[in-house]
């Protein structure tokens, strides 16, 4: 997805919080937030919004020396996310329709706010999209695309949602469905990396693997050959929040389900529902 005028503001909002968070120093901060404005000035906009995004955020860790800006923060996240965990096998349960809850599941943790300086009450906003209604829900095709599969790349999202993930995916491993689990090769922003996804115990349900890279959603140019084979090969692809939409929303010939949200009205515009909507849509573009 190529950035629109309304992206700029975003990564200024996202640099000074993470420059916030990588010193204490004002001059670094400064400095650090200058380069950035000063990279969005120059650059070509024309680049696909990942690459914007991560190139703002290697700024950060470069100018501050702080490689993980969002590591106390990500912490945090998992340890509420871990002491909600053991409520969230039994929702599944006893629900009529298991992977759905389960789905909705993982989609809440896409949709609870883990940023900073936020009281966040994890039950209730759980139920409340239990509760409600995806604004897309196409259930009924992942669950038909999954049985003939038999194989899914699940692209992970934030530390502390990759608990909400191993629901939905314990779900799946119930039906005899093989998960290959992916998250960042670095740490950029909260995304999940290696040490978050066994903080959660993925690895008991999945295989783990990398992009290769510390890019922001999917950057096709950076990531590893082992990845973009895990990739290439995939014939399901269940993708988590709007970093990878932003990544994959024009990749064609290639099943995939995004989960998340919508936080943003260009993506809202995009995928065709109203921001703070929570959907399951599924997308398989043709050449």
């Amino acid at each position: 997805m190529k950035p629109h005028l309304e992206c700029v503001p975003c990564f200024l909002r996202q640099a000074s919080e993470a420059i916030l968070m990588s010193t204490d120093d004002e001059v670094v901060r400064e400095e650090a937030l200058r380069e950035v404005m000063s990279y969005l000035l120059y650059e070509e906009w024309g680049k696909v919004i990942p690459e914007l995004g991560t190139n703002v955020h290697r700024i950060v860790k470069r100018v501050t020396g702080n490689e993980d800006p969002y590591k106390q923060l990500k912490d945090e996240c998992n340890e509420m996310a871990s002491k909600f965990y053991s409520k969230l096998e039994p929702t599944v349960k006893n629900s009529n329709d298991p992977l759905l809850t389960a789905a909705k599941i993982a989609i809440a943790g896409n949709a609870i706010d883990f940023g900073p300086r936020i009281e966040i009450d994890i039950e209730k906003e759980v139920q409340k999209v239990l509760e409600g209604k995806l604004a897309i829900n196409d259930i009924d095709q992942l669950k038909g695309s999954a049985q003939k599969s038999k194989d899914i790349l699940y692209l992970a999202d934030n530390a502390g949602e990759t608990f909400f993930d191993r629901i939905l995916i314990g779900e799946l491993a119930k039906r005899d469905i093989n998960v290959t689990y992916v998250v960042k090769g670095g740490s950029i922003l909260n995304d999940a990396t290696l040490r978050d996804a066994e903080m959660a115990g993925i690895n008991s349900v999945a295989k783990v693997i990398s992009t290769g890279t510390d890019c922001t959603g999917v950057l096709f140019s950076e990531c590893s050959k082992h990845f973009l084979r895990e990739f290439e090969n995939s014939s399901l692809v269940i993708s988590k929040g709007q970093g990878n939409y932003e990544s994959l929303n024009d990749v064609k010939n290639k099943e995939i389900f995004f989960l998340l949200k919508i936080k943003c009205p260009i993506i809202a515009e995009d995928i065709g529902a109203k921001k703070a909507s929570t959907v399951l849509k599924r997308f398989l573009k043709n050449e």
